[in-house]
């Protein structure tokens, strides 16, 4: 028997987080992954407490989230539930801002811009208002995987940057879009949950070692980022995937925050 039953202790009581768990990973950021037996897949926020092995349990205690000061980011959300378009049908993409996935209005966005990036080059795409949302519509001729950036100037300028697919079956290498500050995939293939995720951070085109790159994903309860990372001597990171939808990197440096969207298989 190599399973365990985790608990979780709260007020002093113990109640039974998960049974028979096989895999428990815990996270830079004091999540907690969980697999048991049956395949069933939990994230929690704690730390270990405890770990009786001979009788088959682990204790886990909460932790007091940290006061974190939150900035203001850009970034880009796809307007499909299934993580890709079909080719002929209307894309449309949400241009967002707030913090951790949390939206916080778009009346201040002057001077927004966007465009799609191939080939070294920039092409604007038209942004408006669509039912309180901003919205970018590339209509029905869009085809291939697609880079989309947007900006959006001011004391802090922000960055945001989606890689959308039209169609299925596009992996390869994805060249950087140009930012001065950058969240490039290493790899583009469909990512999902229980598989890791490597990115690498670019900063005027170079990598950018020892920068801390936040993670998130559209499902948390987390007032701040359930995930941060740092960057190796190659610039990269890598997190493991333990939710369901869409995932945001964030990275600061200076007077800029640029932000990915990761896409994902739900």
């Amino acid at each position: 028997m190599c399973e365990a039953d985790v608990y979780f202790l709260k007020d002093g009581q113990e109640e039974l987080a998960m049974e028979k768990v096989d895999r428990i990973i815990p996270g830079e950021d004091g999540s907690i992954f969980m697999e048991n037996v049956f395949g069933e897949r939990k994230i929690v926020h704690g730390r270990i407490r405890e770990m009786e092995l001979v009788h088959h349990r682990v204790i886990l205690e909460e932790m007091p989230e940290a006061a974190m000061v939150q900035k203001q980011e850009l970034w880009l959300e796809p307007g499909t539930s299934h993580g890709h378009f079909h080719a002929g049908e209307d894309v449309a993409v949400k241009v967002m801002a707030g913090y951790n996935m949390k939206e916080a209005g778009h009346s201040h966005l002057h001077g927004l811009k966007a465009w799609t990036a191939a080939d070294g080059k920039a092409n604007p795409l038209h942004i408006h208002d669509h039912h309180g949302s901003m919205e970018i519509n590339l209509g029905q001729e869009a085809d291939g995987l697609l880079q989309l950036c947007a900006e959006l100037p001011g004391e802090r300028t922000l960055y945001a940057k989606m890689l959308m697919e039209i169609g299925h079956h596009h992996h390869h290498q994805v060249e950087p879009a140009g930012l001065p500050l950058e969240i490039v995939p290493v790899q583009y293939a469909h990512a999902r949950m229980g598989e890791s995720y490597e990115v690498l951070v670019l900063k005027d085109g170079k990598p950018m070692s020892g920068a801390e790159v936040r993670v998130t994903y559209a499902s948390t309860k987390s007032s701040d980022y359930p995930h941060r990372l740092s960057t190796d001597a190659e610039g990269k990171a890598r997190v493991f995937l333990t939710a369901r939808g869409n995932y945001l990197f964030a990275v600061d440096d200076g007077a800029l925050t640029s932000t990915f969207t990761l896409v994902k298989g739900f």
